[in-house]
């Protein structure tokens, strides 16, 4: 992979898709599809970014004029996990937005790789039908799109949706914690070995849909546990069935992170963005 187009550039996953993509000398367009998004520590994330030479970051506006004068091979990558995990998915309904992402599909039908990042939930029978919705009119251009499905992910810059980082948050802020009842919790990536995993995936040639897992069993309540996190907080949806086909593989993570390692370094993450009073 020489290039990449993310889109929803400083959401949680797409964040870190970038950040592991810049490290490894990828040239990184960053989109950022909902203009009057007022994500928390925008600036702070622009920092960790921005002085790349590799990186640049553009509107839907600004990339929808000037995709057409690059002719670079290049994968696109979109986290529609951020999305749904935010509750955010009512944009897929904006043609403003939509209508620049189809018709680059559109124009690219033999060209670029189309990754799209999905809650694992998207397998159950009742589905999300926005995301659904915007797969099918996808579909109606490209068939070939490649699929990952993530259960609850971890780490820095984890959105306060998520148990972990509320758990995280409440040392700090004295709040309750309050399961959103949209995170699975039937397993959890820490967000850099997913990623790591799906662009191995990628590069490999390996063009078929993937459950990601960690290959652990109770991994989550283990995770849980370690944030001294009641596990009967969480309506457990682990043994909700998924319809999988023949068609979607499970995939192990190629690297399980030390909880300690991983957990430590969102907290003290938090730390650091409370001691310099952000």
């Amino acid at each position: 992979m020489d290039k990449a187009v993310i889109l929803g550039i400083y959401n949680f996953v797409s964040f870190h898709f970038c950040k592991t993509l810049l490290n490894q000398g990828v040239e990184v367009v960053g989109v950022q599809i909902d203009k009057l998004d007022k994500s928390p520590f925008l600036e702070e994330k622009r920092l960790e970014v921005g002085r790349n030479a590799n990186f640049s970051e553009r509107s839907l506006t600004e990339w929808e004029k000037k995709r057409k004068e690059d002719t670079t091979q290049t994968t696109l990558i979109f986290s529609l996990y951020d999305l749904y995990m935010e509750n955010k998915e009512i944009i897929l309904q904006n043609e403003q937005i939509i209508r620049p992402i189809i018709q680059f599909i559109e124009e690219n039908k033999n060209n670029p790789d189309i990754v799209f990042i999905l809650p694992i939930q998207m397998l159950r029978s009742k589905q999300e039908k926005t995301i659904e919705a915007f797969i099918e009119q996808v579909r109606g251009f490209r068939k070939n799109i490649q699929m990952f499905y993530l259960p609850a992910v971890y780490g820095q810059w984890q959105p306060p949706s998520f148990l972990f980082q509320q758990a995280i948050l409440s040392t700090f802020l004295k709040t309750d914690i309050i399961k959103d009842e949209r995170e699975w919790t039937g397993d959890v990536l820490f967000v850099d070995d997913a990623i790591e995993t799906i662009i191995e995936t990628i590069e490999t040639g390996n063009h078929r849909d993937s459950i990601l897992e960690s290959g652990r069993k109770n991994y989550w309540a283990e995770c849980a546990a370690y944030l001294q996190l009641n596990e009967n907080i969480a309506l457990d949806n682990r043994d909700q069935s998924l319809q999988m086909d023949k068609q979607i593989g499970l995939v192990s993570v190629k690297k399980v992170t030390p909880i300690a390692d991983s957990i430590d370094a969102q907290i003290e993450h938090v730390q650091r963005l409370f001691q310099n009073g952000l």
